[in-house]
């Protein structure tokens, strides 16, 4: 009868301690995720949906509240536009563009009140530095006789930073130290305005 009764204590006991862990949110974590990431350039009209990736680290001191710093490469695009040049007679030079971005950014993350111990609500918002890169290339025709030829010029690159704010929403479940979480964000670049949403894995200590 003891044996049992001690059993049953222990069983309460490791039950109690795993209910606590999961409840637990406080603590370091780190993190990886990936998805699709809206990726915009305004000189070229450049409108992708591309993959994206990010590594994430954060501290959650209050049930309430916490912190995080973030580096998300937003992708790249290569696309091809047709060049309108009157110097050209019938068309067929074109312009090859090449655009990409990244941004690292330092967010306050807060929780919302949920009476369930193995998700979180949150919203995310602060400072971001976005760096952008794009290359253009003129690719002329050959010349031909009797035809203009096209003059050759070398790739332009703009290659731009901005500091500006980032925000963020989203929603965790929590598996005890992992968690899973999705995740979306908006960024205002240099270039044009970008979009993250991702699926992220997190461990928690």
């Amino acid at each position: 009868m003891v044996r049992c009764t001690l059993r049953v204590l222990a069983g309460l006991a490791l039950c109690t301690a795993a209910t606590c862990t999961l409840a637990d949110p406080l603590g370091f974590y780190v993190g990886a995720g990936a998805g699709q990431s809206t990726l915009h350039q305004d000189q070229w009209q450049v409108d992708a949906h591309v993959t994206g990736w990010k590594v994430i680290a954060g501290f959650r001191p209050l049930s309430f509240l916490g912190a995080e710093i973030e580096y998300a490469d937003l992708g790249s695009k290569d696309v091809t536009y047709p060049a309108n040049s009157p110097a050209v007679t019938g068309g067929g030079a074109y312009y090859q563009v090449s655009t990409r971005a990244h941004a690292t950014s330092i967010f306050a993350v807060g929780y919302l009140p949920v009476p369930l111990p193995w998700l979180d609500l949150y919203a995310k918002a602060g400072p971001v530095r976005i760096q952008s890169h794009t290359q253009s290339l003129y690719v002329p025709l050959p010349c031909t006789p009797h035809l203009p030829c096209s003059v050759y010029s070398p790739p332009v690159v703009d290659a731009s930073a901005r500091t500006s704010i980032a925000w963020g929403a989203g929603l965790q479940f929590r598996l005890g130290m992992p968690a899973v979480r999705v995740e979306y964000e908006r960024f205002a670049g240099s270039q044009g305005n970008d979009s993250l949403l991702t699926a992220a894995l997190t461990l928690n200590f």
